[in-house]
């Protein structure tokens, strides 16, 4: 059909006309229908793309289809290039999560079982082959295995982890075992308000009548494991506060 260079639909001839002239033509047309026929087709889409759309496009619930792949940058993409675009996103977001976390690592989940090459540190043997670099990396150091095919993950069950050096245990495979610091002190000869302390005890002095009615001064002795170390009476108890966590162990990074 004919567009003029501003993207109207023109007529050829006039229809009108036409039937005047007895020239056939398949139905009749009057000027206002002609009219509003030319309108609904102005400004729409022009293929050799000679003036720009100067509307939206209301498709009535209707597809554009067989839309080709867009290639500059102000063309429109099809659904085929969206979920492409889309797939590589997750993919790219994946990839660069897994490789936040390497082999060896641990993390603290809600998680109850193993997932995603991360494997509940609960002790479980697990195979030598399938899992050669972790086997290399901590070998039997947490547990055999079967000796052959198989090697034990740590198992962090009931324990709090701890940060390796200081007064800590020197590698990571050692457990170290629950204490408290001793208590020590001694005492000599209390005589009157002298005495001779070390430790938790110390001297109260004590100064009143006597059961024979007498006046006396003397001293008692009181234990506080405080003055032993600072840690007595820091707390009520000896476990800290506390909630469970699953440990897991990164046991294999994706390719």
């Amino acid at each position: 059909m004919p567009y003029d260079s501003e993207g109207n639909f023109t007529r050829v001839h006039n229809w009108e006309d036409d039937r005047i002239n007895d020239i056939d033509i398949v139905s009749d047309h009057h000027d206002e229908e002609d009219d509003n026929f030319a309108e609904g087709l102005s400004n729409c889409f022009l293929r050799d793309g000679r003036s720009a759309m100067k509307g939206d496009i209301n498709c009535a619930g209707f597809k554009i289809t067989n839309l080709g792949n867009g290639t500059l940058s102000g063309d429109s993409v099809n659904r085929g290039q969206l979920d492409d675009t889309t797939n590589t996103l997750e993919a790219a977001i994946l990839s660069a999560v897994n490789k936040m976390f390497r082999l060896g690592d641990i993390k603290a989940s809600l998680q109850s079982s193993n997932h995603d090459n991360w494997f509940l540190c609960n002790g479980q043997a697990i195979s030598r082959t399938e899992y050669s670099d972790l086997f290399e990396m901590i070998g039997t150091n947490f547990g055999a295995g079967d000796g052959v095919k198989t090697f034990n993950l740590p198992d962090y069950q009931g324990k709090f982890l701890r940060g390796l050096g200081g007064d800590s245990e020197s590698d990571f495979y050692t457990t170290q075992e629950e204490g408290l610091p001793n208590i020590k002190g001694n005492f000599g000869s209390v005589t009157g308000n002298s005495a001779t302390l070390s430790g938790p005890f110390k001297k109260e002095s004590v100064t009143g009548w006597g059961g024979d009615e007498s006046w006396h001064n003397g001293a008692i002795l009181s234990f506080e494991a405080s003055r032993s170390s600072s840690i007595y009476g820091a707390s009520d108890h000896v476990t800290p506060i506390n909630q469970a966590v699953n440990y897991f162990i990164k046991v294999k990074e994706e390719a």
